[in-house]
């Protein structure tokens, strides 16, 4: 009965879905929803959803590309568990091959609205590079790069670049070890 529960769920969210066109198909056994004018591209073997974790009946992730000149890119293999925000409203977001993402992590890759009225919002790229592990609840901002093989702990905010092979940690998150 669960699993046909959570298929409606899937389904409708695939009927709100306003972005309709974009490159391949993730295997969604959590509700995702898409959105905006921009591009989202799926290279093979990406999945939205973990049934063993949480979020999994009640959450839904949401991937929104909001300007025409906006990309967010999954490569091959990503995992990304229940919950998750991908929101690109500039240069876009990218992330690599074999990424595990947890649950309720957030990217962003503009500060949407600036500090003072009227002022033009902060935009960009954020690139996640291959095999990165990001944990439950990590926050990557705008203009940030995280190196390959990289460990993001859960509960991170990142705010500035990731070297390949490092464990960061903390708000801001540090580097709080380096992997051989």
């Amino acid at each position: 009965m669960k699993d046909i529960i959570q298929k409606l769920r899937v389904l409708r969210y695939k009927f709100l879905s306003k972005k309709k066109v974009y490159s391949g198909y993730p295997k969604i056994s959590q509700p995702v929803l898409f959105l905006g004018k921009g591009r989202i591209l799926f290279e093979d073997n990406v999945t939205f959803g973990y049934k063993k974790s949480p979020y999994f009946f009640s959450g839904y992730s949401h991937v929104e590309a909001r300007t025409p000149d906006s990309v967010i890119e999954f490569g091959q293999g990503c995992q990304i568990n229940n919950s998750c925000v991908f929101i690109s409203e500039g240069p876009g977001i990218k992330i690599g091959k074999n990424c595990l993402i947890g649950p309720e992590v957030v990217v962003f890759d503009s500060d949407f609205h600036g500090l003072v009225n009227r002022q033009v919002p902060l935009k960009k790229a954020v690139t996640i590079a291959d095999n990165v592990f990001i944990g439950a609840r990590a926050v990557i901002l705008k203009g940030v790069t995280v190196g390959e093989n990289s460990t993001i702990a859960a509960g991170s905010v990142v705010i500035q670049d990731v070297a390949a092979n490092c464990v960061v940690a903390g708000n801001p998150a540090r580097v709080v070890k380096e992997l051989l």
